[in-house]
């Protein structure tokens, strides 16, 4: 990864062959270069690209939420058909604006200053799709599974943090496992085919008979501590060692969440992390009167599971971190789509069958 000046305003960020979580500290280190000679435009140039994992896409919407509170401008250049498409679908585009071509005036820039940015030194990339999901414009619900209600998710789109309300948080859950002869493939494996049973009673997954796999749909009843809430995610990418969800219109939160397998010498790391807001001002306040730390049992109630599962100590740990305080007025209308509030007429349902 290489950082140059274009004029004096605008900065290149020429990315490394794979965009990972290794890459996250020196992108911000890059943007701090940027930010402290005083230019505020950045163009992240993606040609050298191979691969980009859902950790990589992470990484990119934490800098555009830094670049934002800086007042900066990102945009992203060199992309390939597929990659736009990825940036459209976890919602980037919004915090990273996309230059088709040389051709596509950006001010201050030249047409010249973005020809010099195309002759620049760079080994190209081959910019993968391994793992990610297919462009969805809007998720279609072609299979209930028995048992799911099923609601709030035939005809929502997706949306990614930068399409949520509240202020971003990052949260983090591992579970440190060093007995010896687990191997990750095994727990990745183990994640995927008993995620259902790892969950708390109070929280249902429903996944299609494809199960984790990217594009597929994962429908959510949950029972919250403001009545049951019907919802889902989306499979956003996997690969051998993570799988990502993302969430639809109408999820209490707009974002994804990650789960992970990492490995040192003597240990192995399993790690949940989201990275997401509150979708609209009704989840907002149910966040910070209940919802949040019903959440976090959730997550550790899972890594707990598997700890069982696997027969190893039930370490579970957390840490959390707000990535950006500021509330997105803009998208004030998501209520429209809250599932909280139209999964009314399921907890109304269950009352009447109680009361007879």
């Amino acid at each position: 990864m290489q950082l140059s000046s274009l004029n004096n305003s605008t900065s290149v960020i020429t990315l490394s062959a794979f965009l990972n979580t290794e890459i996250e500290e020196l992108l911000f280190t890059h943007l701090r270069e940027v930010l402290q000679s005083e230019k505020d435009r950045v163009i992240l140039d993606f040609r050298p690209v191979d691969h980009m994992n859902s950790a990589g896409v992470s990484a990119l919407v934490k800098l555009a939420a830094m670049a934002k509170q800086n007042r900066a401008k990102l945009f992203a250049y060199g992309l390939n058909k597929r990659y736009g498409e990825i940036l459209a679908l976890t919602g980037l585009y919004e915090g990273i604006q996309v230059l088709d071509s040389v051709h596509e005036a950006v001010e201050p820039l030249s047409r010249a200053k973005l020809a010099e940015l195309e002759k620049m030194d760079f080994k190209a990339g081959r910019q993968s799709d391994a793992g990610w999901a297919p462009e969805v414009p809007r998720i279609k619900v072609a299979e209930k599974p028995e048992g799911a209600f099923a609601k709030n998710m035939d005809g929502r789109r997706i949306i990614g943090q930068f399409q949520g309300f509240g202020p971003m948080w990052e949260k983090t859950y591992w579970l440190n496992i060093k007995k010896a002869g687990i191997k990750k493939e095994d727990i990745v494996l183990a994640m995927q085919e008993h995620f259902v049973e790892f969950q708390p009673s109070k929280n249902s997954f429903y996944p299609t008979n494809k199960g984790i796999a990217p594009g597929e749909i994962i429908f959510i009843d949950s029972r919250t501590p403001g009545g049951i809430v019907s919802t889902g995610v989306m499979v956003l990418y996997v690969d051998d060692r993570s799988f990502t969800f993302i969430t639809p219109q109408g999820h209490p939160e707009a974002g994804w969440v990650t789960f992970s397998i990492d490995e040192s010498e003597d240990s192995i790391y399993v790690q949940i992390q989201g990275l997401a807001r509150a979708s609209d001002p009704f989840f907002e306040i149910a966040f910070k009167i209940a919802g949040s730390k019903f959440q976090e049992t959730i997550w550790k109630h899972v890594l707990s599971s598997l700890a069982k599962y696997l027969g190893v100590e039930e370490n579970v740990q957390m840490k959390k971190y707000c990535i950006a305080t500021d509330l997105q007025w803009s998208k004030v209308n998501n209520i429209w789509y809250n599932s909280q509030i139209r999964s009314l007429p399921l907890n109304i349902a269950t009352l009447f069958k109680r009361s007879r």
